[in-house]
C-alpha cells in the first residue's frame, strides 16, 4: 500500500497533467535553475574631487590608462597612455561650437547618459520623457575605492535614480549600471537608459568609422556622402522579442539580427571596441548620423528595461491597447571597452579583440584540429507529411538506405569529409511533437537508422539529427499551453493560431527524450532548430522568465547533448552559443541594406575561423545567386553545405517542412558538389587557422589572409579566386 502511494505522489510530483514538470526536466540534463546574480553597490566615503584646469579631476589609473571625471557633469575622458590619445565622453566645448541643435538634444550632447522615463499614473502611461546629468534638480554623489568609481544620480523631485560604476581593466575600461542602483520611489519607473551615447563621437568627413553587429559586420564611414533619408540604425541584440505583438507586427521585415553584441569607432590612428558583457540581451545598439540627433556620428548602447506592449482588453472591439510593461527587468547591465593600438585599429582588429575576450572569459571551445580536407555538411531531408483523405500521410524522399547511396555517390565524386544532418526522421515527420518515436518506419524504421548511422562510421562521418523543439502546434500536441507555453507580457499564452512558443524548460523536456533515444541509434549529435537564433522572455505570473534564462537554460541543453552524443550544432550561431556547438548552419553572411551601412565586411568569420566551423545559408543548390555567394563563402572562410533529396523536390511540394527545396533531387547535382568541394578543399590547409588579415583591394576585389599568410584573393569581378603563398597547416 505505501509503496502505492508513493508511485503515485511521485507521479504527480514530476508530472502536471500528464506532462514532466519543468524543474524535473532542467535537473534530467543536469542544468541548474538560472539565478540572476546581482553587482553590489560600492560603500563607502564620498569621494569630492577637485577640478583641474580642465575642469576634470583624476579618478582611477593604471599601467595602461588614466580615467578622469568633471565634478560637475560627470562627464568622462580616458587617457590611452600607450598611445596618448585622449577618449571623451561628450564633444568638447569647441567641439560644441558648431552645434545646431538646442535644448534637450543639446543638454544629452553634454551628459553620459539619458534616461527616458514614464510615468505609472494618469492617461497616457505611455509618454516617454527624458532626463540627463544637467538636470538642475539632480544631485550627484561619488564614491571612489580600489575597484573603481561609482557615480549616482539622484532626481529628486521625481524620486528617481540610477547609479554608474567604472573600473579599469588591463585592456580597457569597464562600464556599469547595477539594477540594485536603480531607484524607483515615486510615480516615474525608468523606461531605458542611453549610456555614453556620446563616447568617441566624430565629426563628418574625420578619418575613420563605426563599426555596427549588422549580419557579419558592417562600417558606416564618416567620410561618406549619404542621401538624408536614414533614421539611425537601432536593433535589438538577437532580434525583437517576438511575445511582443508590437515586436511580432514587425517580424516580417527582412533584417539580420544582431548575433553578437559588439560595436566599435575607428577615429584616425585610434579605436576601440565596446562589447555588452552583461545585458546584451535586452539592449539595442545604436548608431545616429549627423543630422537625427546632432552634427556627429555616434554609436552607443540602449538598454531596455521596459517595452511597449499591446493587450487586448477584451474580445470586443478586437483593437488591442497599447501599454507599458510593469515590472522592470531587474538585470545588471555592462559594457567593456577595449581600446586598439599600433596596427590593430580597423575592424580585423576588432574582430581580433573580441576573440580574445571570448576566449578570456570561456566564450568560445578549443581551436579546431588541421584536417587533410574540409568537411562538406550534407543535409539530407528524410520527407514530411501532408493531409490526405482527413487523415496524416508521411511522404518520404530519402530512406536511409538512399541516404546511405548518396553519401557514398559523393565519396566516389571526390567528397573525402563530410559530416550529415538527417531532417524529417520524426515518426510522421513530426507531425505530433510529443510523439516523435520510433522513427519513421517508412524511412526504414530504427533498425535502418542505426545501420545508416553504423555504416557511415565506417567512414568517420558523424550523423546529427535535426530537430525543431521550441515552435509547438498546439492543434497536434498533447502538451498544454498553459503550462508549456510562452507568456506575453498580460501573462496570456503568446500565440500564433494554432502555434505557440516552448518554454525553455519544455524544449529541454522534448530533446532530452530525444537525446535518450537517438542516443541506442548511435547518433554523433543533435543539430538543434531556434537554440542559437532567437531568446525571448516568458511572462509566466508564476516566475518571469528572462531572455538571460533562456540563454543559461538553451546553453545547458546544447552542453547536455554534446556530453551525451558527442556533438551539437545551430542556425545563425548567436554569440552565447559558441562554447557549446561544433557547427553553425546559416551564420550571418549579409548585410540588413540599410542606407547607413557604406560597407559589409567579415568581422564575426574573423572571430570564428579556426575555432567553429561554420556555413553560410540553406545550402549550394539553393542559392539565389551562385556566383556570389560561392564567391562570399570562399572569401570569408565557410565550409560547403548542401540540402539533398534523393527524390524529386517536387515530391516535396504540399509537404508540412519547414524549408524550401526547389532544387534538392541528388543525382541533378552530384557532378556540381563534386567540383565545388573541390575548390572549397583548395582551402584545407587553412581549415583551422585564425583569419589575421582582410581588405578590399579594388572594386568587387577582396583579399583573406590567414596566420601562415596564406591569402585568398576573391574577384567578383571574374568569377575567380586565387590560393597564394602560406606554410600550410
Amino acid at each position: 500500500m505505501s509503496i502505492c502511494i508513493l508511485v503515485v505522489l511521485l507521479f504527480i510530483f514530476f508530472t502536471r497533467g500528464g506532462e514532466t514538470s519543468l524543474v524535473h526536466a532542467l535537473e534530467e540534463a543536469g542544468i541548474a535553475e538560472p539565478v540572476s546574480m546581482h553587482t553590489p553597490l560600492y560603500v563607502g566615503e564620498p569621494w569630492k574631487p577637485g577640478a583641474g584646469s580642465d575642469g576634470f579631476a583624476l579618478a582611477l589609473e593604471n599601467k595602461n590608462y588614466s580615467l578622469y571625471v568633471r565634478p560637475d557633469n560627470t562627464q568622462i575622458a580616458l587617457l590611452d597612455k600607450r598611445s596618448g590619445h585622449r577618449w571623451t565622453s561628450n564633444p568638447t566645448k569647441e567641439q560644441l561650437a558648431g552645434e545646431t541643435v538646442k535644448g534637450l538634444p543639446l543638454a544629452n550632447l553634454q551628459s553620459p547618459f539619458a534616461l527616458t522615463y514614464v510615468t505609472t499614473t494618469g492617461k497616457d502611461q505611455t509618454t516617454e520623457k527624458v532626463v540627463n546629468a544637467l538636470d538642475p534638480k539632480l544631485e550627484i554623489a561619488m564614491i571612489k575605492n580600489d575597484k573603481g568609481l561609482q557615480i549616482s544620480y539622484s532626481f529628486t523631485e521625481k524620486k528617481l535614480g540610477l547609479a554608474i560604476q567604472y573600473e579599469l581593466t588591463d585592456k580597457g575600461l569597464k562600464v556599469r549600471v547595477p539594477t540594485d542602483g536603480i531607484k524607483e520611489e515615486g510615480d516615474f519607473v525608468v523606461f531605458s537608459l542611453d549610456l555614453l551615447p556620446y563616447f568617441g563621437a566624430a565629426a563628418a568627413g574625420e578619418d575613420g568609422y563605426i563599426f555596427v553587429p549588422d549580419g557579419p559586420g558592417g562600417l558606416i564611414k564618416f567620410d561618406s556622402k549619404r542621401a538624408d533619408l536614414s533614421k539611425g540604425y537601432i536593433h535589438q541584440v538577437y532580434g525583437l522579442d517576438v511575445t511582443n505583438m508590437l515586436n511580432w507586427f514587425r517580424s516580417g521585415e527582412r533584417r539580420e539580427d544582431i548575433a553578437f553584441p559588439v560595436f566599435g569607432v575607428k577615429r584616425g590612428a585610434n579605436a576601440f571596441v565596446a562589447i555588452i558583457t552583461r545585458g546584451g540581451d535586452s539592449s539595442n545598439i545604436a548608431a545616429m548620423p549627423p543630422g537625427m540627433k546632432s552634427t556627429f556620428y555616434n554609436v552607443y548602447t540602449s538598454q531596455i528595461y521596459r517595452e511597449n506592449y499591446l493587450y487586448q482588453r477584451s474580445r470586443i472591439p478586437p483593437t488591442p491597447i497599447k501599454a507599458v510593461q510593469k515590472e522592470r527587468l531587474k538585470t545588471d547591465r555592462e559594457i567593456e571597452y577595449r581600446f586598439l593600438s599600433s596596427q590593430d585599429t580597423d575592424y580585423v582588429g576588432m574582430a581580433n579583440a573580441y576573440r580574445d575576450y571570448l576566449i578570456e572569459t570561456g566564450g568560445l571551445g578549443s581551436p579546431l584540429k588541421p584536417v587533410e580536407h574540409v568537411p562538406l555538411y550534407l543535409k539530407i531531408m528524410g520527407g514530411g507529411f501532408r493531409a490526405a483523405y482527413n487523415q496524416i500521410e508521411y511522404v518520404p524522399t530519402t530512406t536511409f538506405a538512399q541516404a546511405t547511396e548518396i553519401v557514398q555517390g559523393l565519396q566516389k565524386k571526390g567528397v573525402a569529409n563530410m559530416e550529415v544532418v538527417y531532417y524529417g526522421w520524426q515518426r510522421m515527420g513530426g507531425n505530433k511533437i510529443d510523439k516523435r518515436f520510433p522513427i519513421e518506419a517508412k524511412l526504414g524504421g530504427n533498425s535502418a537508422a542505426k545501420a545508416f548511422v553504423s555504416e557511415l562510421r565506417k567512414s568517420d562521418i558523424g550523423v546529427q539529427f535535426y530537430d525543431q523543439l521550441i515552435w509547438l502546434d498546439d492543434s497536434s500536441t498533447s502538451l498544454s499551453p498553459r503550462n508549456s507555453g510562452v507568456r506575453k507580457m498580460d501573462g496570456t499564452v503568446f500565440k500564433d493560431e494554432t502555434w505557440f512558443l516552448s518554454k525553455p524548460a519544455r524544449t529541454v523536456d522534448l530533446a532530452y527524450q530525444s537525446i535518450q533515444e537517438l542516443k541506442k541509434i548511435g547518433v554523433s549529435g543533435m543539430f538543434y532548430d531556434g537554440l542559437g537564433s532567437m531568446v525571448f522572455n516568458d511572462y509566466d505570473p508564476t516566475g518571469l522568465t528572462t531572455r538571460e534564462d533562456a540563454i543559461k537554460i538553451y546553453k545547458g541543453l546544447l552542453d547536455y547533448t554534446r556530453r551525451e552524443l558527442g556533438t551539437s550544432g545551430v542556425y545563425r550561431g548567436n554569440d552565447y552559443s559558441l562554447n557549446n556547438v561544433d557547427y553553425i548552419d546559416d551564420l550571418p553572411n549579409d548585410s540588413s541594406y540599410d542606407f547607413m551601412i557604406d560597407e559589409t565586411v567579415p568581422f564575426y568569420p574573423i572571430v570564428l575561423h579556426g575555432y567553429v566551423s561554420y556555413s553560410f545559408g540553406d545550402g549550394g543548390n539553393l542559392r539565389n545567386d551562385v556566383q556570389t555567394e560561392f564567391l562570399k563563402s570562399i572569401e570569408y572562410g565557410a565550409m560547403p553545405t548542401f540540402f539533398l533529396t534523393y527524390d524529386e523536390s517536387r515530391k516535396l511540394m504540399d509537404l508540412n517542412i519547414w524549408f524550401y527545396l526547389f532544387s534538392s533531387q541528388y543525382e541533378k547535382w552530384a557532378d556540381r558538389i563534386g567540383k565545388e568541394y573541390g575548390q572549397f578543399d583548395s582551402l584545407a590547409k587553412v581549415f583551422a587557422q585564425k583569419i589575421v588579415g582582410h581588405k578590399k583591394l579594388a572594386d568587387k576585389r577582396f583579399e583573406t589572409t590567414y596566420e601562415d599568410g596564406t591569402r585568398v584573393i576573391v574577384d567578383y569581378n571574374k568569377g575567380t579566386f586565387d590560393v597564394e603563398g602560406g606554410g600550410g597547416a
